[in-house]
């Protein structure tokens, strides 16, 4: 690319859960669910646009405090089921901003329900997924050993254990075992032209590794116990 990618940011905030009904505007340690993320948004020097993606009034009468961040549409409530994938969301994003003759080059998608993100870390995902030339990125952290994929097991029709993943001969040494890593959520950048083929991570994947943070995931009562535990004791990130 000769000039700088044009990105969007997009925090996507429906108003119908049932782990936590009406999460995204409840109040941890004096400032809502989603204040976090938008917050954290704000802070990007490289993103273009900030938008909500919600199909509920209360949540988008709650984000109209927020200058900068903007309001483009209301979700259609289709796209706002419990099955509805993230990357249905993003492709009603994508397509609408077309319709209007607004073209973003990647969409990077910033999910409420992972509050803590440190300062710069959606910016150095930016720059390491331009920096990479991937097709899309996600911030990752790394498994413990003793969960090494390569170290887990299956259990077989006979109830024998089969090897997760096919081996010739078992890793015997933990200093043997290749680097493993899970997505946490946090930060999700993908192509543009990805995202309309329906993918939202795909091609050349690239993991920003996120290992001086929270791992803070909230979708039960006993994650909202976890996220509280935090913010009560929590500096400023």
């Amino acid at each position: 690319m000769d000039k700088f990618p044009r990105i969007l940011g997009l925090i996507p905030a429906r108003g119908g859960s049932k782990g936590i009904p009406g999460k995204n505007i409840k109040m941890l340690a004096g400032r809502s669910l989603i204040q976090y993320t938008i917050e954290s948004a704000l802070e990007s020097l490289l993103l273009n646009t900030i938008i909500v993606s919600s199909d509920n009034e209360e949540i988008l009468d709650h984000v109209r405090q927020f200058q900068h961040v903007k309001i483009p549409f209301i979700r259609p409530a289709e796209l706002a089921l419990d099955q509805t994938p993230s990357i249905a969301v993003a492709q009603h994003a994508v397509a609408y901003y077309e319709d209007i003759g607004e073209i973003f080059d990647y969409v990077c998608l910033l999910q409420p329900t992972t509050p803590v993100r440190g300062k710069g870390l959606i910016d150095k995902s930016i720059q390491e997924i331009i920096r990479s030339k991937a097709d899309s990125l996600v911030t990752i952290k790394k498994i413990p050993e003793k969960y090494n994929p390569y170290w887990a097991f299956i259990c077989n029709e006979n109830r024998f254990l089969d090897p997760a993943i096919d081996q010739t001969v078992l890793t015997p040494r933990r200093q043997d075992l290749p680097g493993a890593y899970y997505r946490d959520g946090k930060i999700y950048i993908t192509k543009t032209d990805l995202i309309k083929r329906g993918v939202l991570l795909g091609g050349n994947i690239a993991g920003y590794i996120n290992e001086d943070e929270p791992d803070i995931n909230i979708d039960s009562y006993a994650d909202w116990e976890k996220a509280e535990k935090w913010a009560a004791n929590a500096a400023p990130v």
